[in-house]
Order: structure tokens, then C-alpha cells, then sequence
């Protein structure tokens, strides 16, 4: 279905497996229904280069004003699946407004993403890669305590704290 213009095979598997659950919210995304109007690029990075070693993915602006995601290179061999909720994650920094809510929309599509592949696909919830510890985190998390429980992760994280 996707094409990666970086032909990387795990981030076009990543974009692939968003599809097969119907996430055309965040395909649309990245597709340029975005607050820049342009098409968002994913590729793997070396995210040390930016300060951002202990993050996972992050979304950068281009000098032309496009958007960038850009996943750990320590990812590299992650699950397609695993990818993709990163990637639904990182799709709604579009419009950056650097806020708790835009936070909490991230981490809501995450875990949304990684539910509906848990349900496709039991054994991903088995992993024991990294990413797939990250998913069942947040989506036992959101389970037991709600939205609530997401917004106090996200309150307590220092990462977060000069948020609105």
C-alpha cells in the first residue's frame, strides 16, 4: 500500500500495519491532513544528535516548514507493529501546541493502535522487545485507571512539566 521514499522495509511494514487496523486518521496525517498541508516523512534517526537520546520518536519541523518523525535508531529491529504505534503516537504533534492535551491525544493513539494489534495478534503482547514493554505499559495502565491514569503519567513525567 505505502511507499517510503527512504525505502526502508520496517518503517513501510510500520505504515502497512496501520492500514490493516483501519487507522486512516493517522495515514490521513501523514498524508498532509496536518496542520502544515504536507506530506510527513518517517525515518529512523540517530536522536542523540538533537539532546533527545532518551526519547523513543520525536517530531521535528523542516526548514521548509514540513514535519519529520523520527524514530530511534535503537528501534531499528522492532516489531512493524510496535513502529506503527510510535508512529500514531508522533502523528498527532502535528499541530504543536506543546500541551498536556496534545500529550494525552499522543498517548491515547498510541495505545489505541497497540490494542487493536494485541486483539489481532496476541503474541505481540508476549514480547519482550523494548517497544512492545513500552505498549503493554500504557495500555495496562489505560485499562485499569482510564484517561486519568494516562494524565497523571503525563503530569508526573518531567519530560512534560513546562507543558500547559
Amino acid at each position: 500500500m505505502f511507499t517510503d521514499k527512504n525505502r526502508n522495509t520496517k518503517i513501510t511494514k510500520a505504515l502497512d500495519s496501520l492500514y490493516s487496523i483501519n487507522r486512516r486518521d493517522v495515514i490521513a496525517i501523514l498524508y498532509g491532513r496536518n496542520a502544515t498541508k504536507k506530506p510527513i516523512r518517517v525515518m529512523f534517526r540517530d536522536l542523540s544528535v538533537y539532546g533527545f537520546s532518551d526519547c523513543e520518536a520525536l517530531t521535528v519541523k523542516t526548514k521548509s516548514d514540513g514535519l519529520v518523525i523520527y524514530i530511534s535508531n535503537e528501534h531499528r529491529g522492532a516489531s512493524p507493529e510496535c513502529i506503527a504505534c510510535l508512529i500514531a503516537h508522533e502523528s498527532q504533534h502535528h499541530t504543536f501546541t506543546n500541551s498536556k492535551a496534545e500529550e494525552l491525544r499522543a498517548w491515547i493513539s498510541e495505545s489505541q493502535a497497540w490494542n487493536e494489534f494485541t486483539k489481532r495478534n496476541k503474541a505481540l503482547a508476549m514480547s519482550n522487545e523494548p517497544l512492545a514493554k513500552r505498549e503493554n505499559y500504557i495500555a495496562n495502565l489505560r485499562a485499569k485507571s482510564g484517561v486519568q491514569g494516562v494524565q497523571k503519567l503525563i503530569a508526573n513525567n518531567p519530560v512534560y512539566a513546562g507543558l500547559n
